[in-house]
């Protein structure tokens, strides 16, 4: 492991104290605080995917995801907007003067992001964007908010020489947009997911990424499938929600009563159900990194990513999604009348966990998607 990979490793042990002290704030305030995001600017949490030469730390997929993971125990919104943030590898898309737009003087930047389609119109020197963009995590604390948009010309999509729609990353300034206040909601609340509006904004060329084609920096981070650089990261996060809230009923348990006699611990069904969630809970954080690993070893040899690589990673991402639901339930109900106290720990972890697995990413249609591939048809799903 690199000394950057060693130093990303540290990160949540270093601003669990910070984090912790948050945890009212993160609740009631329905975003992070700027003291805690300073902190997680400092600490580098918001560059692991960036490129050294501005300033990252260029870390393997399964570095950060390890990391995701870890943060998602402590707090699960911190880890959503971490894992939200970390879209500076657009530095290896950009070509040099587009990513001196974004890393020039100043500090670091933050980003935030959204893989709902808008819409690009070309015109002199690059491009106008428009389009509604819901649930940007972190938006309120991002200085760029990195949009995925159709390039649209005579009222129909452009297409790529392969003869797809011509679909680009598009980063826009927090000066261009407009933050709509829409995160009302019952987990995840600090992760502040609020809407964006773009109207009619000036993109330059240079700043309009393309993922469809090599990034400029050519080496293992940016090599491959460039989605896979965002997608399981939120599968990484509940996951680590999930554990949590298994070491939480394990805490627990040795101290509640039942209402048959004895304690929590001591009941056979209690013993069986933390063993086998534990266990069940392991295997799926195995295969989603094994998965993963698979596409990052690819990145090392400079190996093609093959669909079925992909196909195996959403499979996995799906898998690991329904275990930790089924283990999130699984505490809550444990818990019995426990866990329905607002302030205590497994509530929160369930209502932050269930939220997290609302995201698009773990819905069924993906796990069809990975089907249709093994059974050789087409995943019939964008980005896939």
């Amino acid at each position: 492991m690199s000394l950057h990979q060693e130093s990303v490793a540290a990160l949540p042990a270093l601003l669990a104290p910070a984090i912790s002290a948050a945890a009212d704030e993160i609740e009631a305030g329905r975003d992070l605080p700027a003291t805690l995001v300073a902190e997680l600017r400092e600490a580098g949490a918001f560059r692991m995917l960036t490129p050294t030469e501005f300033g990252g730390s260029e870390v393997s997929l399964t570095t950060a995801l390890s990391v995701y993971e870890q943060l998602g125990r402590l707090d699960a919104s911190v880890a959503w907007v971490v894992w939200n943030a970390n879209f500076g590898f657009i530095g290896a898309l950009l070509d040099e003067q587009g990513a001196a737009r974004i890393w020039g003087p100043g500090p670091e930047p933050v980003f935030a992001n959204s893989g709902m389609p808008g819409v690009a119109v070309p015109v002199d020197g690059g491009y106008r964007v428009s389009g509604t963009w819901k649930l940007v995590s972190g938006v309120n604390n991002a200085d760029w908010t990195v949009v995925i948009a159709i390039v649209m010309q005579d009222g129909a999509p452009r297409l790529t020489e392969a003869g797809t729609p011509d679909v680009r990353l598009f980063p826009v300034h927090r000066d261009q947009l407009t933050v709509r206040d829409t995160w009302n909601v019952t987990g995840l609340r600090g992760s502040g997911s609020n809407d964006v509006v773009v109207e009619d904004a000036f993109v330059p060329a240079d700043l309009a990424a393309r993922i469809d084609q090599p990034a400029r920096i050519d080496r293992p981070t940016y090599r491959g499938f460039i989605p896979a650089l965002v997608i399981p990261g939120c599968t990484a996060v509940v996951l680590g929600v999930a554990q949590a809230a298994i070491d939480e009923t394990v805490r627990l348990a040795p101290e509640k009563k039942t209402f048959t006699g004895g304690t929590l611990a001591e009941q056979a069904r209690t013993q069986a159900v933390i063993g086998g969630s534990q266990a069940a809970l392991e295997a799926a954080r195995m295969l989603l990194f094994a998965t993963a690993g698979t596409l990052e070893e690819a990145g090392r040899t400079g190996e093609p990513v093959t669909l079925e690589q992909r196909a195996a990673l959403r499979a996995a991402m799906s898998h690991a999604a329904e275990v930790s639901r089924q283990v999130l339930v699984a505490m809550y109900e444990l818990g019995s009348s426990t866990s329905v106290y607002v302030g205590n720990r497994v509530e929160r972890l369930f209502r932050d966990g269930m939220v997290a697995l609302q995201h698009a990413n773990h819905s069924a249609a993906l796990l069809e998607a990975a089907g249709r591939v093994r059974l050789g048809l087409d995943p019939a799903v964008p980005l896939f």
